[in-house]
């Protein structure tokens, strides 16, 4: 039977949702070609090897994520508003792929050790950091803004892998709830 033919972004979706899925080491060529309709010699075509597919693939999670999660912070609502909104569309991504947690953070975690795509992964984490220090700065100070965007997100993370490990997403609800009580609360800075 023939395969079908297909556009980049498919391929990059359908991959997406494998590796998210099943990680990176654990995902085969066989299985991103059967994802995508195609063969493996389609998937070597365009993207040279599997590291390339997953180099494309974190690209292209990005740029989504920074479009549909990271714009939000940047919406004309009420801080809180934007907050929760944020939170709860990440959790969406969390939940996605039967719960397989945050793809980034599963990358990060599976991949950390060689550091294969750490500068790629970078990428996300610095984005992140840039979009809540944007939404924190007005309300708090540029320091302490950087100081609990960068708490937010290892609590964040945190909460992702609870959620994962126990299958309950109680742990991303404790979160938000969490966060947004700290947003009235104080905090020490290094400077303080």
């Amino acid at each position: 039977m023939p395969k079908l033919k297909t556009t980049p972004e498919a391929i990059l979706r359908s991959a997406w949702a494998v590796f998210h899925r099943h990680g990176y080491h654990h995902t085969s060529l066989q299985q991103l070609a059967d994802a995508a309709g195609l063969g493996k010699a389609g998937i070597l075509h365009h993207f040279g090897s599997k590291a390339g597919v997953m180099r494309a693939v974190i690209a292209f999670a990005i740029d989504w994520y920074e479009r549909k999660v990271l714009s939000i912070v940047d919406r004309e609502e009420d801080l809180e508003t934007r907050f929760e909104a944020f939170e709860r569309k990440h959790f969406e991504l969390c939940l996605l792929n039967e719960g397989s947690g945050c793809f980034f953070a599963n990358s990060i975690l599976e991949t950390g050790v060689d550091g294969e795509f750490a500068p790629e992964l970078r990428q996300f984490h610095e984005k992140w950091l840039a979009a809540m220090q944007r939404l924190l700065t007005e309300r708090f100070s540029e320091e302490e803004a950087t100081e609990r965007a960068y708490r937010l997100f290892a609590d964040y993370q945190g909460s992702v892998l609870l959620f994962k490990l126990y299958r309950d997403p109680v742990h991303l609800e404790r979160l938000i709830d969490r966060s947004l009580e700290n947003l009235h609360l104080p905090i020490t800075t290094s400077s303080q």
